[in-house]
Order: C-alpha cells, then structure tokens, then sequence
C-alpha cells in the first residue's frame, strides 16, 4: 500500500501568503478599508471579526444537530463578546468626535459653513417668517381682547358713577361720602382707558370718553374740595371777622384747600417778597447768573426798615446775601434793590410763565413814611393766598429754581411772633415750625407758614384784612392745624 504523506510546507510561505487569512488579518484589512472609505467601523467589519472568513466558509451548507446548533452559539456568543470589547473603544471616539476646526481642516469647515448657511436661507428662512407672522398675530389678537375688556369695564363703573350721583340728589344735597365714592368711580373709569394702548382700533373710542370722564370728573373734585374746606369757612366765623380772613392749606403732595383763598387781601404786605424770591431765583438759574456776583444798593431805594436789618444803601453785597436779608429780616431796602435788579417787565412775565396768574409785583415798598425816590411804582401789588401758598409748597418740594436758597432763607426768619408762636403755643409733640414768612403793613396782617404734622409736611397762609391783631391771626393758625390734629390728616396717609 502506498501511503501519501502531506507535502510539508514551503517555509517561505506563510498562510497569508497562501490566501488564507485570519480573524486578525481580517479585522486589521478591514478595519484599514473602513478608515480609508470614512466608516469607523461597518458591517462588513463586524461580521469578519465575530466568525472569520474561513469559519464562515465551513460552516455554510452543513446540516447542523442540536449540540451542534448549541455549541456553535456558544462559540459565537463568546467571539461576540469578544468583538464587542474591541469595538468599545473605537465607538467611544466616534461618540466623542467633535466637529473638526477650522484649523485643522479650514477648507472642509468653510465648505460645510457655506453650506449650513445655503441650507438655513433656503429652507429656514420661510420658516421663521411664518412663526413671526403667527405671533405677531397672536399678539394683536390678544391685545385687542384686553382692550375689549378694558373699555367695558371702564363703561360698567362709569355706569355706576352716574347712579351714585343720581341716588345722592334724589336725597337732597350729595354728602361728602357720596362726591368721594363718584371721584373713586370715575378716576377708576379713566385708569381703565389708559390701558388701552394707542395703536389698538378702539384708542379714538377710548380717548373721546376719557375727555368725556374728565369732564364729569372736574366738578366733583371742586365739590369734594368745597366740602372739605367747610371747617376753615368754620373757623374764619369763629373770629367774628369771616368777611377779612382768606385761609389756603395745602398738603405737601398739592392737595389745598381753602377759604376765599382766590381774593386778593386788603395787600400783601410783606408777603410779596416771597414771589420776589421766587422770579429773582428764576432769572439767575435760567440766565446763568452767579447768585454770588456783587449788587450795589442804590441810595434812591433807601426807606425805613425793621429793627436788626443789616442792608445799606451805597454798599455793595452778593446777589445772595441780598436775597437772603429780604426774607430773613424782611428787609425793604434789599427788596426794593432786587426790583430795580428784576425789571417790572420781567416779573410780570416770569409770574405768568409760573402759572401764578394773580401774582402782581408792581410797586416798591414803604417803610415808615419814607418812600424810594426812582421807579418808584407802575401798578399796586397783588397776590393770593393760594397763588403764595402754592409757591411755598414748590419750595418745599424743591420744585422751583434756587428752592434751597430761599428755604434757607425762610427757616432763618426773624420774625417769630405769628405762625413759630401760634404751633409753639399747642404744646402738641406731634407739630413741628419748618419756616416761615411774615407780612404786615397798615391794610393786613398775615403769615405762609410751614409746619409738619406727624411726617407730612402742609403749607397754610393766613390773612386779616385792616387788622394788626396778631392774636387772632395765631388763634386761626393754631385751629387749623388743631383740626388736622383731631380730624385726621386732609389726604389719605400711608401708615
């Protein structure tokens, strides 16, 4: 028998060299194949690195027995796991790839920019028009809803307001509580018309009834204002001289009140220099003038002064200092200087540019017997005790030019017989003199006094016609004050 034996093998072949590669060799080949054609790891991979080309081969067209099926699972299962664990770490670096730079390929990163950006033209572009189109949309749509709703509600409580004032008349003259529960209604009315923006369809609708409101409105505050006033009309009777008195009281945030506080005095005294202040503080801001710059006191304005003043003609003193003597020491020669300084002119005008239409600064001022001998006078002063009281609250407010000039000024005063003694003589913790200015002559006797109540600041004036009677003009003061007091503050008060 001849037995053939297997050809031993060529040394210098090796299985790969015969064609026969192994599950190695072919993970590596086609790993190289996937890096190069850009797939980090493919099917084609897969499956090599689990079987193997060669186990594949064999076992493809066999009839296979359940210990087979089980044991080739098994082995499969195994060279799964296997494959699996070396995938891991090529998965994880695709996982964690980021988009390269564009340093490290400028090129590729512009063309891959230019073409996100084509794309987001073509295809985003409509889109985002749309969704700004629906929103805009959806805003009109829900801004008209809450104008609807506004202008309603505003015709609801205006309804109201006309049924209290119909139910207060029926019962004869309307009551305080009622006027105050009609401003309530109607300034509740016109809050809801501001809220209608003016670009919605109903903003003409809205406007024509706020101008409507307003003037139902108008009316019922001067009623509410009249009735509130009833105690000053009380306490100007109490002095058996209510025909000679004008009482104006106003709150720091400018609500006033007042009795014949719109006519004029008997004069106004002293009390015009206050509004001197006023318009001189007015044309130094607006003009720019140093209130530091020198004023030389002509000898024509010389008349007598009060005891203490300090002003003398033919001396020269800063704008300020002059200012100043005129309120603090009532001086007549420094006010009488400040006039020629101001022009009858200007003072009219800058009055009326303030607003303060019954204000008029027109004639110099007399002491004793002895008047100022040029430009002596083109009219009569007039002022009001509303218009002064007015001027004293910008002052406190800081609202007017050189305020904190003239403050300063005011809490310096000298004169202390008229409103400091009448709060000094309350004996009450709660009232405090902030300032003050005095005014008499032979015609009237009066004071704009400052004094705060609790932490609100008001500001009263007070004059007698053809009186000197100082004790009368404290006891008004005092009731005054007295009545806020007892009665309550004359605004609602915070607490």
């Amino acid at each position: 028998m001849r037995i053939s034996r297997p050809r031993p093998a060529d040394p210098g072949k090796t299985p790969n060299n015969l064609g026969i590669r192994s599950p190695q060799d072919t993970y590596g080949a086609t790993k190289r194949d996937n890096l190069a054609s850009g797939c980090g790891v493919c099917p084609e991979e897969l499956g090599a690195v689990v079987l193997g080309d060669s186990l594949r081969n064999s076992f493809s067209g066999r009839t296979w027995s359940g210990p087979m099926i089980f044991g080739a699972g098994l082995a499969s299962g195994i060279a799964a796991t296997v494959a699996i664990g070396a995938f891991r770490p090529t998965a994880m670096s695709m996982w964690s790839q980021t988009p390269p730079t564009v340093a490290a390929d400028s090129r590729n990163s512009a063309d891959a920019a230019g073409l996100l950006d084509e794309t987001a033209a073509v295809d985003l572009a409509p889109y985002f028009a749309d969704t700004e189109a629906v929103r805009l949309t959806r805003e009109r749509l829900e801004q008209e809803a809450i104008a609807d709703v506004n202008l309603a509600r505003s015709k609801e409580l205006a309804v109201q307001g006309i049924a209290t004032r119909d139910a207060g008349r029926e019962d004869g003259e309307e009551t305080l509580a009622e006027l105050q529960q009609q401003e309530f209604l109607w300034e509740a009315a016109i809050r809801q018309l501001d809220q209608i923006p003016e670009s919605s369809r109903l903003a003409e609708v809205a406007a024509a009834k706020r101008d409507d409101y307003l003037a139902i409105l108008g009316p019922v505050k001067d009623a509410i204002n009249e009735s509130r006033s009833t105690f000053l009309a009380e306490i100007a009777e109490a002095t058996g001289r209510p025909h000679a008195i004008r009482i104006t009281i106003c709150h720091i945030t400018g609500a006033c009140f007042d009795y014949k506080g719109d006519q004029p005095p008997a004069s106004p005294a002293s009390l015009i220099k206050l509004p001197v202040a006023v318009v001189l503080m007015k044309k130094v801001t607006e003009e720019g003038i140093d209130i530091g710059d020198p004023m030389y006191i002509d000898a024509h304005n010389w008349t007598e002064n009060a005891n203490g003043a300090k002003i003398y003609v033919k001396h020269t003193y800063p704008i300020r200092e002059v200012m100043v003597r005129m309120i603090k020491e009532s001086n007549n020669i420094a006010t009488n200087q400040l006039l020629d300084y101001l022009g009858w002119e200007y003072m009219d005008q800058a009055l009326q540019d303030m607003g303060y239409e019954q204000t008029k600064i027109r004639t110099k001022l007399i002491g004793d017997r002895t008047a100022p001998t040029r430009n002596r006078a083109v009219g009569r002063n007039v002022m009001t005790s509303n218009e002064v009281t007015e001027m004293m609250r910008q002052i406190y407010t800081f609202e007017g030019p050189g305020a904190d000039e003239i403050l300063d000024a005011m809490v310096g005063q000298y004169d202390w017989e008229f409103g400091y003694t009448a709060v000094s003589k309350l004996r009450n913790k709660r009232v405090a003199w902030i300032g003050e200015k005095t005014g008499q002559n032979s015609k009237v006797i009066g004071s704009s006094t400052a004094v705060k109540i609790d932490d609100e600041r008001y500001m009263m004036t007070v004059t007698i016609d053809n009186s000197a009677n100082q004790r009368m003009l404290r006891q008004v003061i005092g009731d005054v004050i007295q009545h806020v007091l007892d009665e309550g503050h004359l605004v609602s008060v915070a607490r």
